[in-house]
């Protein structure tokens, strides 16, 4: 190279659905959790997004040491008198853009049941979540809260700079990133690939070089000068730490509110599903009834928050906030949203008693559109996949009772003692296991005589 050198880097990164960038709610009461959208009303991922992740991508690797330090400057210090021997980061993350997934062909069940948020035309959808009374075994009073969230997964596409000639074995480890975008890690969101990293040189010190430099910015420079160099692949894809496919036995109605008048179960883009956080509640909910049913007394604080005093995540950790995490730590599972595949949905019309009379009462028929017939596939995530201590977006590695802790939930949702989403006590919600088949018989979840944990 004759002159200074700019490297140019463009991270190719496919994104799921529900995936949401949090902002400041925009004066709409309604929303309890907003998604951040650019002045056009489009999904926009910031840069800052995206530095956490990468650094503390680099900061986990050993290839190569402090190698977070070394592209993005020094972390922040505990002293603030430390702070002016604070660098400016060499690798600079200039913005990205989202362009959208092609819409499929909507699935044969109806019209959506959420309709969209009005920002992003369409991209941007309002979906609820409620909190489960541990005691009552329903919906918690004023718990409901609504968020807006992508409904459309895609490309993110980043632009990155680099002040100089970027070392080989650096690049190989930026290659490896897995990103995280943004909230709801644990119940779906957020889950996206690197899939190529475009890498391209200027020489400032070239005719050509300070040419392209002058005339180009913006996009059109990154892409003028990744254009000449090479694309290296991304890491490869993580296997789920458990797949199961289930089938629809008795209809799911999953809370998706109502149209015409009719209940019926939530949709993206048409696609009826069952979101991640309804998985993720049935599955924790079962294993606390499983733990609390293996001990005459309350289980040891270590195995089990006591009722009413849930685990702080700092001073207080047990197994199962471990697991599932806590409001103020991410726990050590994520559950991914499962789309129904060939779904079929049936009216079902019911109307309410007077207990008097024994006679249908006036101006309570109420109807619901259950999806009664489909196949959909559960997947459960590790987020330590390497099997690390102590990652920077976990607690700790996955521990060996999970697997069959969550096996056990599994055949409890087979044999039909529990079911997914809402009117279980009223026939629905039943699902059954189709593959990979319940091992028989199944380990216990706890050692009857050391209450060690069983690998």
């Amino acid at each position: 190279m004759s002159g200074p050198v700019v490297t140019f880097l463009v991270a190719e990164i496919a994104v799921e659905p529900g995936w949401a960038v949090g902002a400041v709610r925009r004066g709409d009461d309604v929303i309890d959790r907003d998604v951040l959208v650019d002045g056009d009303g489009h999904p926009q991922v910031p840069g800052s997004t995206l530095a956490g992740s990468l650094r503390a991508h680099l900061a986990r690797q050993s290839a190569v040491a402090d190698l977070d330090e070394t592209l993005m400057g020094p972390r922040p210090p505990t002293d603030r008198d430390e702070a002016a021997k604070l660098t400016a980061s060499r690798l600079w993350l200039l913005g990205t853009r989202f362009v959208p997934a092609p819409a499929g062909p909507p699935a044969d069940s109806g019209p959506p049941a959420q309709q969209p948020a009005a920002a992003g035309s369409g991209l941007v959808e309002i979906v609820g979540q409620t909190a489960i009374d541990r005691q009552r075994r329903a919906a918690a009073m004023s718990k409901l809260r609504r968020s807006r969230t992508v409904a459309v997964g895609g490309t993110i596409r980043a632009y990155l700079r680099y002040d100089g000639e970027f070392d080989e074995a650096h690049l190989a480890v930026l290659a490896g990133w897995r990103p995280a975008i943004g909230r709801d890690r644990s119940t779906g969101g957020g889950r996206a690939t690197l899939r190529t990293l475009r890498v391209g040189q200027l020489d400032l010190g070239t005719p050509d070089g300070l040419r392209t430099w002058l005339e180009l910015d913006g996009p059109a420079l990154v892409e003028a000068v990744v254009g000449t160099g090479r694309t290296l692949a991304g890491p490869a894809e993580v296997e789920p730490y458990l797949t199961v496919r289930l089938r629809i036995v008795d209809g799911l109605l999953v809370g998706g509110g109502k149209q015409d008048k009719a209940a019926v179960s939530r949709t993206r883009r048409g696609q009826p599903m069952v979101p991640g956080s309804a998985w993720k509640g049935v599955f924790r909910s079962r294993i606390e009834y499983i733990l609390r049913s293996l001990h005459v007394d309350e289980p040891p604080a270590e195995v089990l928050c006591p009722a009413g005093d849930q685990c702080d995540g700092v001073e207080r950790l047990c197994w199962v906030c471990r697991l599932f995490g806590t409001p103020g730590r991410r726990g050590l599972l994520a559950f991914r949203d499962s789309v129904i595949e060939s779904p079929a949905t049936a009216d079902r019309t019911q109307v309410g008693i007077d207990r008097v009379t024994g006679g249908a009462r006036d101006q309570l028929l109420f109807s619901s559109r259950p999806v009664v017939d489909g196949t959909l596939t559960l997947r459960i995530d590790s987020l330590d996949p390497d099997g690390r201590h102590e990652p920077v977006d976990a607690v700790g590695p996955t521990p060996g009772w999970a697997r069959t802790a969550l096996s056990h939930v599994l055949r409890d949702l087979d044999d039909g003692l529990i079911g997914v989403g809402s009117r279980v006590s009223r026939g629905l919600g039943g699902v059954r296991v189709v593959d990979p088949p319940i091992p028989t018989p199944l380990p216990p979840v706890l050692s009857h005589y050391t209450q060690e944990v069983t690998g």
